[in-house]
């Protein structure tokens, strides 16, 4: 187990987020180190769960360091957000 997680990488998520659609102008954000999209994502719903929150989840980005950008992976929100 720990030479597996030892061959993979933790990189940086972002999940942007509103309260709700009727508060569409204040989006927030939540940073995540994991390993993918996913783990973020649930790490996410967990804390959300924790404090009994409701929101709009609007994008998913991975932190690239090799570029200096912000990759989407907002594709991912679909089938998580089940």
């Amino acid at each position: 187990m720990k030479k597996d997680l030892d061959n993979k990488k933790l990189y940086e998520y972002r999940i942007k987020y509103n309260a709700s659609p009727e508060h569409v102008a204040l989006d927030n954000y939540h940073y995540f180190m994991s390993f993918d999209a996913s783990d973020a994502f649930h790490a996410h719903k967990s804390m959300l769960e924790k404090h009994d929150l409701i929101v709009q989840n609007i994008s998913i980005e991975k932190f690239n360091p090799y570029s200096n950008n912000w990759e989407d992976e907002s594709r991912l929100i679909e089938n998580l957000n089940d």
